[in-house]
């Protein structure tokens, strides 16, 4: 922690000595410096660091209705970016605070498929450059998920969205977003990702694409040691404006590569709070030179992130029942499965073990992977759902955060 707040002071004393290059009127009121494609995006990160760390309300909110889920983030943060105005020739750095509260909230209408509604707003303030604080970015969305089971350490979601932004006075953009991402456990500790999804965007609500067409594909490997969370994420976008829509703001075509390495760390006393160092270099090129989509950028974050989020039990309740209703005794001789324990097995004791809610269904977190030979005994159906368990000790000193 004390390194973090040094970080941040040195970050204040560099920024202090930077002088503005540009004047508020040469910057063209529909351009945007300092929000790339992934600021305004998802692109699932914020799901996968919860898969390895529960949130808060896990363990606090658990009284709800067990059909409703929701995320809520809020992450304020400090940077230093080194081309504020995005440009290929003239590189400008200033001093940014962000804050950026991001809301989730959806219900399980059918077996594992929910609707689910989301609100974000990103606000800079920039210290060298007070014309490029002017612009608060909000955007409102509804959707629909469904989550399927790959393998015991796979699972795919199917997500489609439909959303509203506004980013700037005069510039309102709708989007259609559909959505892929495949996420696998690789260890406990360890899982990695892909996730595709293609942004439709358009002038008016429901019609698009009208503006562009814009495919994002990123891939993210997240890690824990200890209460550390370390994750490295790239993601890929290829703009397709102008030709063939002549309505595109910004009117050329380009494309970018972000990359996000970021370092996490649980604050003590502060539950489900986290800070963290994120580095954020970026690439843009056939941009035609158009300042707010060319040149190389780099970001320096440090901050604080709140995370508070509850998962739908009602499938886990089901699964539930299914067991019960499998391995409950019947009458004798009528062969019931339930497990014949040793004197040993009789006279161990017994922890109680809390279960998981957003991990595909057969991971054990914190355990090594059963052998195959130990597979062997369990049946297909309970196999995938049997393991779904946490160490005894409550991680939620540890937890950290999506959309």
């Amino acid at each position: 922690m004390r390194c973090l707040a040094v970080f941040s002071l040195v970050l204040i004393l560099l920024t202090s000595f930077i002088k503005p290059v540009y004047s508020a009127s040469t910057l063209d009121p529909i351009q945007l410096p300092s929000l790339y494609p992934t600021d305004y995006t998802p692109v699932n990160i914020g799901r996968e660091r919860e898969l390895l760390k529960p949130g808060l309300t896990y363990y606090v909110l658990k009284n709800l209705p067990s059909r409703l889920w929701f995320n809520a983030v809020i992450e304020t943060s400090q940077r230093y970016e080194s081309n504020v105005f995005m440009s290929r020739t003239r590189y400008v750095s200033d001093y940014v605070y962000r804050i950026l509260p991001n809301v989730t909230i959806g219900y399980e209408v059918a077996k594992k498929v929910s609707i689910y509604c989301n609100y974000f707003t990103i606000k800079d303030v920039f210290v060298g450059h007070n014309q490029l604080t002017f612009p608060t970015t909000q955007s409102l969305s509804w959707g629909i998920r469904r989550p399927f089971q790959i393998s015991p350490r796979t699972n795919l979601q199917v997500d489609w969205q439909a959303r509203e932004l506004w980013q700037t006075t005069g510039v309102h953009q709708f989007d259609f977003i559909p959505a892929l991402t495949l996420t696998r456990f690789v260890t406990p500790r360890t899982i990695v990702y892909f996730n595709t999804l293609l942004q439709l965007r358009g002038g008016q609500y429901f019609t698009a694409p009208t503006r562009e067409i814009d495919p994002f594909y990123t891939i993210g490997v997240l890690h824990t040691r200890g209460n550390w969370l370390f994750s490295a994420v790239g993601t890929l976008v290829t703009n397709f404006r102008h030709p063939p829509f002549n309505d595109s703001i910004p009117p050329y075509s380009n494309n970018s590569i972000i990359c996000d390495f970021e370092v996490a760390h649980p604050v003590p006393k502060l539950k489900g709070v986290v800070a963290f160092v994120r580095a954020e270099p970026i690439w843009n090129w056939n941009g035609h030179g158009e300042q707010g989509i060319s040149g190389m950028d780099f970001r320096l974050f440090g901050g604080l992130r709140l995370t508070i989020s509850k998962q739908a039990y009602t499938s886990d309740i089901n699964n539930l029942k299914e067991r019960w209703k499998q391995y409950s005794p019947g009458p004798a001789g009528s062969g019931s499965q339930i497990e014949q324990l040793t004197p040993q097995q009789e006279s161990a004791p017994q922890t109680a073990q809390p279960v998981y809610p957003g991990a595909p269904e057969s991971v054990p977190l914190h355990t090594e992977p059963k052998t195959p030979q130990a597979n062997q005994q369990s049946t297909p159906d309970t196999q995938s759902k049997s393991n779904q368990q946490l160490p005894a000790e409550p991680i939620i000193d540890s937890a950290p955060e999506n959309i």
